[in-house]
């Protein structure tokens, strides 16, 4: 599961690797419900039409409707859990990114709020500011161990 992206800096990479560590469970799980969810609601969708629709010289058969409409309900409530499995992601995503910058021993406290900030502000978003806090986390801890 892990993404190597080759034109960022090696310290991102490695926090993008810690995130996965704490997401890949759910992801895994998410990505199988994902599938499911399409293919049982495809082949529920493309069943009950042909059995309602094309299929007028046979009875329908009562068992053979409730058996794709089980399966179709039951790729709906997969999908929903997807959903639901996603904004957890998103969560828990967050969560990881704020604790990281709150952990900043290089950053001012009114630097960290601002990432703080962002990050809360503006979800969609909080993977870019992510990136920005680490560049500069990075810059600080440059200098410091370089001294001029």
């Amino acid at each position: 599961m892990n993404i190597k992206i080759n034109n960022i800096p090696g310290f991102m990479q490695d926090e993008i690797e810690q995130l996965q560590l704490k997401l890949s469970p759910l992801l895994k799980k998410n990505m199988k419900y994902g599938f499911f969810s399409t293919v049982m609601i495809g082949f529920s969708i493309i069943n009950l039409f042909f059995l309602l629709f094309k299929n007028d010289s046979l009875p329908i058969s009562k068992i053979a409707l409730g058996i794709y409409a089980m399966v179709g309900a039951v790729g709906f409530a997969l999908l929903k859990e997807n959903k639901h499995n996603q904004r957890e992601i998103v969560k828990m995503s967050q969560k990881y990114m704020l604790e990281r910058i709150k952990k900043s021993n290089y950053l001012t406290d009114a630097r960290k709020n601002n990432y703080f900030k962002r990050v809360n502000e503006h979800p969609l978003t909080a993977m870019n500011v992510f990136f920005e806090f680490l560049a500069e986390e990075q810059q600080w801890k440059n200098k410091s161990s370089h001294p001029e």
